[in-house]
Formats: C-alpha cells, sequence, structure tokens
C-alpha cells in the first residue's frame, strides 16, 4: 500500500511517499523542501529506523546528549521507545531527499539472525528490549547505499509496478545496512581512541548544559582535558558542526523554549542565552530560525522540549 503527500506552494515543494511492505516494513521516500522551517512533533513508534539521508538539514530534539544535527549524507539507525516522543525541526530551504525504512525489531533477529550470523555489538542496542532512552548511531553512506537510495528517490515507476520496486529496492538497502554493522569493528570510530570519544561527549554535554555565558573554546578544552586543536577537529569530525555553531544551535533552541513555552521577553531570554544586548540576539534568531523573536508567540507550535 502506497500513498503520496505533496507539499501545497504555502508549504514549499516536494513530496512524501509512504509505502507499507505487509506488516513488516514501512518505508518513507522523500524529496522535498520546506518554505518555512518547521517543528514537527514525533512520538514513540518502538520500530528501528534506517534513514538513508542524502541531503537536507534536520535536528531532532533529544535529552541527551543534546539535540542531533543532520546535515549531511549519512546513515542513521534509530530507535524510538513507546512513551519516548520528541520533537523534529526542519530547516526552511534545506533540500530533504532521504529513504528511511522502519521494522520491528523482532523482524530483524528473525530475518537476519535467525541462523549462526552473531548480531553486531553496535545493532544489539536497537533489538533488545527496550529502554527508556533513544538509541541511535550515525555511519557513513557507503556507495552501494548511495546508489540504491537515489534509484528509491527517483523511481522510474508507479502503481503495481512502483510498489514491487520499492519492496525490492528497499530490502536491498535493508541488507546493505545490516551488512555493514556486520562488517564494523566494536569501537565506534577507527580514527579516534576510547579516550577521545569520552572527551569529544564531554564537550558535547558542557555545551548543552552552560547556555550562559557560552564557555570558550580554551575552557571546554581545559574542561575535557584535551588540546584546542585536536579538540576543535575532532568535534567537527564526530558531529559535523563546528563547536561554535553546536553551542549556538543549543542556546538559540533553548531561547525558543522559553519565548514560546514560558512566554519570556525578548530581553529576559537573550540574558538567559547568553546574548550581551537583545538586538544581537534578534539577529542570531532571525538569521537561525528565519523568524523574529516577537513572531514565535503567534505559532502555533507544539511544546518545544529543553536542550537537556
Amino acid at each position: 500500500m502506497t500513498a503520496r503527500v505533496t507539499l501545497t506552494p504555502q508549504e514549499g515543494q516536494g513530496h512524501w511517499e509512504l509505502t507499507r511492505i505487509r506488516d513488516d516494513l514501512y518505508v518513507i521516500i522523500t524529496d522535498f523542501t520546506y518554505r518555512d522551517s518547521r517543528v514537527e512533533f514525533v512520538p514513540g513508534d518502538g520500530l528501528v529506523q534506517f534513514n538513508f539521508k542524502m541531503s537536507g538539514d534536520m535536528t531532532y530534539d533529544i535529552d541527551t546528549p543534546g539535540p542531533l544535527r543532520f546535515n549531511r549524507p549519512s546513515l542513521h539507525v534509530w530507535r524510538q521507545p513507546l512513551g519516548i516522543d520528541m520533537h523534529e525541526w526542519t530547516a526552511a530551504n534545506a533540500h530533504e531527499r532521504w529513504v528511511a525504512i522502519s521494522v520491528r525489531p523482532e523482524f530483524l533477529i528473525e530475518h537476519f539472525f535467525a541462523g549462526d550470523i552473531t548480531l553486531p555489538a553496535q545493532l544489539q542496542p536497537f533489538v533488545a528490549q527496550a529502554a527508556g532512552a533513544i538509541d541511535y548511531a550515525v555511519l557513513p553512506l557507503t556507495t552501494q547505499m548511495i546508489d540504491v537510495t537515489t534509484r528509491l528517490i527517483d523511481a522510474p515507476y508507479s502503481g503495481l509496478l512502483g510498489q514491487t520496486y520499492t519492496e525490492a529496492l528497499a530490502l536491498e538497502l535493508l541488507c546493505l545496512a545490516v551488512g555493514h554493522f556486520c562488517a564494523m569493528k566494536d569501537r565506534p570510530s577507527e580514527d579516534y581512541s576510547e579516550r577521545e570519544l569520552r572527551c569529544l561527549e564531554a564537550a558535547r554535554a558542557l555545551l548543552v548544559r552552560q547556555l550562559a555565558p557560552a564557555p570558550t573554546l580554551s575552557k571546554i578544552a581545559r574542561s575535557v582535558g584535551m588540546g584546542q586543536k585536536a579538540l576543535t577537529r575532532g568535534f567537527k569530525a564526530l558531529y559535523g558542526e563546528t563547536i561554535f555553531e553546536f553551542s549556538v544551535r543549543c542556546r538559540l533552541r533553548h531561547a525558543l523554549t522559553l519565548l514560546h513555552d514560558r512566554h519570556w521577553s525578548v530581553d529576559r531570554v537573550s540574558e538567559a542565552v547568553g546574548y550581551s544586548h537583545p538586538t544581537s540576539f534578534a539577529t542570531a534568531f532571525k538569521r537561525h530560525f528565519d523568524m523574529r523573536p516577537m513572531d514565535v508567540k503567534r505559532l502555533k507550535l507544539p511544546a518545544v522540549p529543553t536542550e537537556g
């Protein structure tokens, strides 16, 4: 069963295509651009999602380790337990092209690991008993994944033939993703030691906690026990954005919460997120969200969570 949702000119351009393959696979194929940035509520469904992202700029709000931004080609593996909800922020004018395949954890075990194939350590959290937190992993796309994802997004068929084509390529993508996990080493990165990874995670957590004043690079480096050059290079490589970009995004997301949920004044919010002058804050807010702080109160958005 397949359904297509086409954006109106007021929303932007492009479409979402949703396909259910029996009761085993749920496939979402996207090729769209929102005219304005958008916050959407995402309820937890307990499924494991493999998101093959080709382009776009999307941020997930979770408590630990803080907001996750996906703005470059990569494979996101995601499990959001039932009852654990979050918000998803999509940037304005970002061309979103990705394929998401959601499956039950039992499906993965039954179809990929029922024999003598050992379940990879990095995939275990996604198929184990659901915990009270969101599990995720970010991996590079292989050339095969890019090829199959592109063919799915640009599928030349429709109707019953199109559904069969989607099913075939979705299963191929799922095989490629699981095979990628099987080929990986237990260590999350071949480029960084366990200590360096812990330092980088601590730096990210510090940026989430300390919003005003924003910590300087030298302070972060001293706090986590890492050199400034190694810290800046590792942070960018691991998280896809600079320390400054992540800090600004955390502070402005918190500002959005204070404006929308708590109805604070612009001056008070500006001070709370570390800006010395409301004008500087308003400029940064407009650049990030494509709207002025004073416009937030008129938006009909679901409650925006804090950053952790």
